[in-house]
């Protein structure tokens, strides 16, 4: 999926961007480096099934470490 998005503002160290369905998104300011109120900023997002599996994998070992009394 991709979004477009303009820099409403910059609060402390996140940026404010709002998207053309009027949307706010907040990221680390830091992502970009000459980052402005104003800037034009595309994003394409996308799924990560392998990752997520793997995450689950591990809080469900976490969980049954716990569990355990590890």
């Amino acid at each position: 999926m991709k979004k477009e998005a303009i820099v409403d503002r910059i609060e402390g160290k996140k940026a404010v961007l709002i998207t053309e369905e009027e949307e706010e998104i907040k990221i680390p300011a830091s992502w970009f480096p000459d980052i402005h109120e104003g800037m034009a900023i595309d994003m394409t997002l996308t799924e990560n099934p392998e990752r997520e599996q793997a995450s689950r994998g591990e809080a469900e070992a976490l969980l049954a470490r716990l569990q355990k009394g590890e």
